[in-house]
């Protein structure tokens, strides 16, 4: 890893996911409440659907259910409002996060009528990562991981720098430089950390599947969708956040002056 040339700094892990945890923490009914209503409704709405029609649907036992209209546009208008509610609440959550590490409060409204204001860029962006990701991962894995690590910081450098869409895959390459082995580690301790945690959510699944209470399992799935997707967008924000600081020197309180 290189070294910042402001001295010996370096990237530091521990700081990236304190600051993430703790910012959830100090606003934990702004995260939750754009989380749920962004990424657990939706998952929610998908997987009771899917619970009920497909575990209830008697043309399952010759598969033709599959291949009706009945089965498919209930699950495309689902992607579509996912993919659209993904892409408010990146910006919203990464708005957010940013604007509480800087020292400010965040407030419901305004970090959601940002995310709602950069729709088309954000779902521009997920299309590009996940077009580049996919083709990455097909190659060995080894070049998509790379690839993930090097727009680690896309979205926030996006958000929060008014650049636009191609500028900033090359804003996240150049910040991300030097310190993507680190990145990757906080990364890998993150999703570790939520595969410890889903293990007890897999036991209460199972148990509430048993019971064939859909209801409860459904909801559960849109509890943890959102949890995790609250969790991962506060983690890159921190990212972002820590690498401004190691590369240009630009402390936390500083970065809202320069979003205004």
């Amino acid at each position: 890893m290189a070294d910042s040339e402001f001295g010996e700094a370096r990237f530091e892990i521990g700081a990236v996911i304190s600051r993430a945890f703790e910012t959830i923490g100090s606003n934990i009914v702004l995260f939750c409440g754009l989380a749920l209503v962004l990424a657990g409704i939706p998952q929610f709405l998908l997987g009771f659907w899917q619970a009920t029609n497909i575990g209830l649907n008697a043309n399952l036992v010759d598969g033709s259910y599959f291949f009706t209209s009945a089965y498919w546009t209930p699950i495309l208008v689902a992607m579509l409002v996912g993919v659209v509610a993904n892409a408010i609440l990146q910006a919203s959550l990464t708005r957010a996060t940013v604007m509480s590490l800087s020292g400010e409060t965040p407030q419901f409204g305004p970090c959601l009528a940002v995310g709602i204001s950069l729709i088309l860029p954000m779902i521009g962006i997920g299309i590009l990562m996940g077009i580049g990701l996919i083709v990455g991962f097909a190659l060995l894995i080894v070049p998509g991981i790379i690839l993930w690590l090097v727009w680690s910081v896309v979205t926030p450098a996006y958000v929060q720098e008014k650049i636009g869409v191609l500028e900033a895959f090359s804003r996240s390459a150049a910040l991300t430089s030097g310190s993507r082995w680190r990145i990757f580690l906080t990364m890998l301790i993150v999703l570790v950390l939520i595969w410890v945690l889903s293990i007890p959510v897999s036991f209460l699944n199972a148990a509430m599947t048993a019971t064939g209470n859909l209801f409860l399992v459904a909801l559960v799935g849109g509890a943890v969708n959102a949890l995790y997707s609250m969790l991962m967008v506060a983690v890159q924000a921190s990212v972002y956040v820590e690498l401004r600081q190691l590369k240009e020197g630009i402390a936390p309180s500083d970065l809202e002056a320069i979003f205004a």
